[in-house]
């Protein structure tokens, strides 16, 4: 690393007491300002004089506790109100996807030292990526699906190189501290020139005053928070470089940010600072010098393209030939699979009413009642005694979908009546039936499907798809048409309960089948597939306006 611990933690402290004194300086002189103005609006109109030294000190002491508690309150529970602000969740355990971007998290994790980071995703066809830090410690690093969908290996193992080198570097807690604070501006800004637009008479004067007097503040706030984040990149990229020996996946790596789509207008677009590629467009970012170094918030993405092929001996040139050739390969092997059976222990001895009673295969396991993940257990051929949630191979019995299984109430295809088996479809852990071959998802989960690109189409499904856009009209009019009586119709697998026949969305008229209770979604046989078709080639099938 290119400083050593203390180094880092000296840079911290003295970025974050610059924060602090930011803070106070804000509410020092809006409150200093609005005296002035109260003063001679109301007080003294027989000329211009500054507040007295005594109310000066009293506003400054005001101004002190506010931030106090400003800082306090944008610094609590920091990841968690972020990572809501730009729409992050945390990884699916038994996504394929997801936990490979977690296994390469945590292998880049013990590289700088073996801290613990989480990873997080944001459900967007966007690329990008973001990491943040709190004050208790925790570290999060995450990706957009479709920055985990279009990257191979190599080059993600970049992205996370460069996002553990702003943790491994110190300027995380800083970025993710700065916009936390800047936010509020942000939130204020907005509100105000809403409040502005609907005045009249004396108080527009007055939310005038407030809006020039916020929007200077911001214009603060936003200078700071450019002047932490624009050189903090460099250093980050030379990690990554560091890390994985890798300078040209990096740089291919930002390419694809670049040339794609990156998140503009997503919820988060504000806090730009935190993603590795600002994900609004901005020609100020590919510009050098003072004013560029001030107001962006990125330094020039062909500059860091043209560092890191320099490091790897190579010209731009080459590096657009090596994208023009670049084929990404799924980490999925196929579209559909089911789980290989994990090794382990066949059977478990179990410590009930005070005895060992066993020994248990997991099927028997299932059905017995009071199993919890909390009591004593032995595994089949081993002499340690462990708790059940200590087994990776009992953990799922104690899930609800287990409990259920356990109890009778096996999830069922709502047309044919028989139970639904698990399988992965592109990585996402789904119920398929084996007679109808309909798909039952959550629906947080449909968007992955909708992203990633692992299924291939055969001919019936283009067909149907193209049939489906050319009658879309007919088909919505016609289900416009439906009695309310025939709109619900199955029952959902999840929660028993009728499930409403609809249009996935207006724009893409493939019917399925919604609870809107529970959210799941059933499809019938081919629908799944007819819709990611559709999504895959909407470019083919629609203009700009109608997605």
């Amino acid at each position: 690393m290119p400083f050593s611990f203390i180094d880092i933690e000296e840079k911290k402290t003295r970025l974050l007491g610059l924060l602090f004194f930011f803070v106070i300086l804000f509410y020092f002189l809006t409150a200093y300002l609005l005296l002035v103005i109260v003063r001679h609006s109301f007080f003294q109109r027989d000329g211009f004089a500054w507040p007295s030294g005594t109310a000066t000190a009293a506003v400054l002491g005001v101004a002190f506790f506010v931030a106090l508690l400003h800082w306090a309150t944008s610094t609590s529970h920091l990841i968690e109100k972020l990572s809501l602000s730009i729409g992050a969740i945390e990884l699916d355990e038994r996504d394929v996807y997801h936990k490979g971007l977690q296994n390469i998290i945590d292998e880049v994790s013990v590289a700088i030292g073996g801290r613990r980071i989480q990873g997080m995703v944001i459900p967007s066809v966007s690329l990008n990526a973001f990491a943040l830090e709190d004050f208790q410690g925790q570290a999060v690093i995450g990706v957009t699906e479709g920055l985990l969908t279009r990257l191979n290996r190599a080059q993600l193992e970049a992205v996370v190189g460069h996002e553990a080198g702003h943790i491994a570097g110190g300027d995380c807690l800083s970025t993710t501290v700065t916009c936390a604070l800047a936010e509020l501006y942000d939130e204020m800004f907005s509100r105000l020139k809403i409040g502005m637009q609907r005045s009249r008479g004396r108080g527009g004067v007055l939310v005038l005053v407030l809006f020039l007097i916020v929007f200077f503040m911001r214009f603060l706030s936003m200078l700071l928070r450019y002047f932490i984040s624009r050189q903090k990149e460099y250093r980050a990229d030379a990690v990554s470089v560091r890390l994985t020996r890798n300078p040209l996946s990096l740089a291919e790596a930002l390419s694809l940010i670049s040339t794609n789509w990156r998140g503009s207008g997503a919820a988060g677009e504000r806090l730009e600072s935190i993603f590795i590629i600002n994900p609004n467009l901005s020609r100020l970012d590919e510009h050098q010098g003072l004013f560029s170094d001030v107001f962006s918030t990125h330094p020039p993405i062909g500059d860091r393209i043209r560092i890191l092929t320099e490091m790897a001996h190579l010209d731009k040139k080459t590096l657009e030939d090596n994208l023009k050739k670049f084929r990404w390969v799924s980490p999925v092997a196929q579209a559909e699979f089911k789980e290989a059976q994990k090794e382990g222990p066949r059977s478990w001895s179990v410590f009930m009413d005070q005895e060992w009673r066993g020994p248990f295969g997991l099927e028997e396991l299932s059905k017995i009642a009071g199993m919890a993940p909390e009591m004593w257990v032995r595994p089949e051929g081993a002499e340690k005694v462990i708790h059940a949630y200590e087994d990776k191979v009992l953990m799922p019995l104690f899930s609800p979908e287990a409990k259920n299984k356990a109890s009778g109430k096996d999830l069922a295809c709502p047309h044919c009546r028989t139970s639904l088996e698990e399988l992965f479809y592109e990585g996402v852990p789904v119920l398929k039936c084996s007679h109808c071959e309909g798909v039952f998802a959550p629906g947080r989960k449909v968007s992955r499907l909708l992203i990633r690109r692992d299924k291939t189409f055969d001919e019936e499904t283009i067909r149907l798809g193209q049939m489906t856009i050319r009658e879309r009209d007919k088909r919505i009019d016609g289900l416009y048409r439906q009695k309310a009586a025939n709109a619900w119709f199955l029952d959902c697998p999840q929660c028993g309960r009728k499930m409403r026949r609809q249009f996935f969305v207006y724009s893409y008229p493939v019917e399925i089948d919604r609870c809107v209770f529970c959210e799941g979604i059933w499809f019938d046989r081919q629908e799944l597939e007819v819709l990611q078709y559709i999504y895959e080639n909407k470019e083919q099938f629609f203009d700009d306006s109608s997605f």
